[in-house]
């Protein structure tokens, strides 16, 4: 079995650079989140069962005049339920 990362960020925490990058805007979680890293992908979870429609991420954009663009580093898999609740 691989190993695996994984961590913890409070809602209006900064998504880190290693997870998510974004060009002329500032990214927060927009939730209490975990992210599990395994073969060169992610899962995210939320820390309570959340709504397919609720926001994860929030981009705050920094120029409204200008183009925004919010890249994953690696595949991301989101999820909708707790991981201690998921099976997938």
């Amino acid at each position: 079995m691989p190993s695996e990362r994984r961590w913890t960020f409070e809602a209006g925490a900064n998504v880190p650079d290693w997870f998510m990058r974004g060009e002329n805007c500032v990214l927060t979680f927009g939730r209490d989140a975990e992210i599990v890293e395994t073969f060169e992908a992610f899962a995210l979870y939320p820390m309570v069962e959340m709504d397919r429609d609720d926001c994860f991420i929030v981009a705050e954009i920094m120029d409204r005049h200008a183009d925004v663009e919010v890249e994953h580093v690696l595949p991301i898999t989101p999820h909708t339920e707790p991981r201690a609740l998921s099976r997938n």
